[in-house]
């Protein structure tokens, strides 16, 4: 055994020298600057010490040893050193290729341990310096110190890294955290700040992360809880931040690394050219960068105020108006279709997508969805309609699809030299909304006493041969899509929708009850009537109390859309014999006339006490006829609205 100030060796055969000791097989132990300490503990190794040029070097003869280095509690596989005892340096050595291990002995740290190829213990300072460290994990992350370089203090601390790289999770590597300032306190646990790569396009981003923390977190006994990084950063307006190429985001930004989504909690405004306004409305949603679409339900302006998206009629002015994520022109105005769920920027086709999650995250058939063009202000939707709600004791069910526009934002007129003050530059125009028109599939379920209706199918049936049937070929997707949206979705209709490939739509009667269903009628909004009314002669009549039509009939239909809710509904039929018949509902009342003689005497034939129903409220529903100027006075008046 050899003992001095420095250190202590013990072997069975020590080799002494006139100025140095050399040994086969033997234990080390360097001291540490304070006493009764250890800086370094080893064994089964093989050593050379040189006191005059004061140099010592010792190499492992086992493979598989490893070196203590208490002081500092931590142990590493670097079992080949050189100690240069003046300077009080240690240097450590590494095999090419094999880099050596550092594992923390503190309990507290939990086994934190790395890879790295060359070290260096400062016995002055108790500092050791690691190098070629490539990574190391803490939590659920990879954390890349710069240029591979790692400080352990005495006692174990590792030093704050500085411009590190963090990537989490380790399994799915979702998210990158560049220039991080890291505090690593063990395996399970590490603090960070830092700045996540968000970049839309040519557009270079950075959300600054400056609470990011790695460590246990749920319910549980602490040992047996997950690990998972958290990050949680601030965007303020003036960052001019985008989530995506055209919506602009303000407010706070939350990961976690588990998940490939973000949570986005503040507002977005849609940055559209062709919106004539343009508001910041809350969102609070998971997004994904690499393919956005963004969650909302009722949103609300900066200011309060609700924001919708979809189709809506004005009390005020009776007008069918647009809305993508903007206040309604009054806030008690009507939503023909209002679209919720989901929305994305399609930047291809320059284009926002609003509606149900599984149209706008996949190929589902129903739910309502706005599409909207930010090349030419053109807004489509397509989904369940409101029709006629205003109706008493009549739920009409329809779907399809629709379309209208945007106005064109209007520049603003500026004051110039000649104008007295700002009082006098000209009002912009108010531009009515652009037209209206939509397809509908529509189920309505009047009250026809069935002899009335068994004349009316008769006569349909003996006299269409000659009218052309309905075209379901020619746009199987509109079909499917408007029946799953009206009739209820099991396996029996779903069959008959598919079946729409042999050219028919035949829903099983027990889920069609109504008295008419009309597979699709081309409508427009007319605002002079407050109505929806068809604009062409001959409309798919697809089915009469359930009984199967499948032919284009000479028709007319108008659904009024009073701002008092007094809504009111019009049909005209004609088959193909010259027979018409024509009815009218109102609150309650059905009004009917028919230049079918079989059909008016068995109206006649119904005694007045029957024509009158006691409805589940209290109240009555009614069945009086009417003269048959009424109906050809609705032909021309829908004629001509329909240009």
């Amino acid at each position: 055994s050899l003992d001095w100030s420095k250190a202590r060796m013990n072997s069975e055969l020590l080799s002494f020298q006139a100025n140095g000791v050399t040994a086969d097989t033997t234990n080390v132990m360097i001291k540490a600057i304070e006493a009764d300490a250890l800086a370094l503990e080893t064994s089964n190794v093989s050593g050379l010490v040189d006191f005059d040029q004061q140099l010592a070097s010792f190499q492992a003869n086992e493979s598989q040893l490893t070196t203590l280095l208490p002081y500092n509690q931590y142990q590493t596989t670097m079992n080949e050193f050189d100690w240069e005892m003046e300077d009080e340096k240690v240097l450590f050595r590494a095999l090419e290729g094999q880099p050596g291990s550092f594992v923390s002995t503190d309990p507290v740290r939990e086994s934190l341990n790395f890879k790295g190829q060359t070290a260096y213990y400062d016995l002055r300072s108790s500092e050791l310096k690691i190098g070629g460290v490539p990574y190391i994990i803490a939590a659920d992350a990879f954390i890349y110190p710069d240029s591979g370089l790692v400080d352990i203090a005495s006692g174990g601390k590792m030093n704050t890294l500085l411009n590190a790289r963090i990537v989490a999770d380790t399994l799915n590597q979702n998210h990158t955290i560049n220039r991080a300032t890291v505090k690593i306190d063990g395996r399970k646990h590490y603090t960070a700040s830092g700045f996540y790569e968000y970049n839309i396009g040519e557009r270079e981003q950075e959300i600054e992360f400056g609470d990011i923390i790695g460590t246990r977190v749920g319910p549980g006994k602490i040992q047996f809880r997950k690990v998972e990084t958290r990050a949680r950063g601030e965007v303020k307006e003036a960052d001019d931040f985008f989530i995506d190429h055209k919506t602009r985001f303000k407010g706070t930004i939350e990961l976690s690394a588990a998940n490939k989504n973000l949570l986005f909690d503040g507002f977005a405004l849609l940055d559209a050219d062709k919106l004539p306004e343009k508001y910041w409305f809350t969102i609070k949603s998971e997004g994904d960068k690499n393919n956005l679409s963004i969650a909302y339900l009722k949103p609300f302006t900066f200011e309060g105020e609700p924001v919708e998206t979809g189709l809506f009629l004005s009390r005020e002015t009776g007008q069918a108006y647009p809305r993508v994520m903007m206040p309604l022109s009054y806030r008690r105005d009507r939503p023909i279709i209002p679209v919720t769920g989901y929305f994305t920027y399609e930047e291809d086709k320059d284009r926002f997508v609003f509606g149900d999650s599984t149209k706008v995250l996949g190929n589902g058939l129903t739910g309502n969805m706005l599409v909207f063009d930010n090349r030419t202000g053109e807004v489509q939707v397509e989904g369940k309609f409101n029709i006629g709600s205003g109706l008493s004791y009549v739920e009409i069910k329809a779907a399809g699809t629709g379309k209208t526009a945007f106005n064109p934002p209007q520049p603003k007129v500026e004051a110039d030299e000649n104008m007295m003050s700002a009082e006098d530059v000209p009002a912009a125009p108010v531009l009515p909304p652009p037209p209206t028109s939509v397809d509908l599939m529509m189920a309505i379920p009047l009250i026809v006493p069935d002899e009335l209706m068994k004349i009316m199918i008769n006569d349909l049936k003996s006299s269409s041969f000659d009218a052309s049937n309905i075209n379901y070929l020619n746009d199987i997707n509109y079909f499917k899509k408007a029946a799953l949206e009206i009739f209820p979705n099991n396996g029996e209709v779903v069959q008959a929708v598919n079946d729409i490939t042999f050219g028919f739509l035949d829903i099983p009667a027990k889920y069609n009850p109504y008295a008419f269903l009309f597979g699709r009628l081309k409508m427009k909004w007319d605002p002079e009537y407050q109505s929806f009314v068809t604009t062409s002669d001959k409309n798919g009549l697809t089915s009469v109390q359930g009984e199967a039509i499948h032919k284009m009939i000479t028709s007319h239909i108008e659904c009024r859309m009073l701002s008092n809710n007094d809504d009111r509904l019009y049909i005209y039929i004609k088959s193909p014999s010259e027979l018409y018949y024509y009815f009218e509902y109102r609150q309650g009342v059905l009004s009917l006339i028919s230049n079918n003689t079989r059909f008016m005497e068995a109206f006649d034939k119904i005694k007045p006490a029957d024509r009158v129903s006691k409805m589940p409220d209290g109240e009555t529903y009614e069945i009086t006829d009417i003269a048959p100027t009424r109906a050809s006075m609705f032909v021309r008046r829908i004629e001509s609205a329909g240009k």
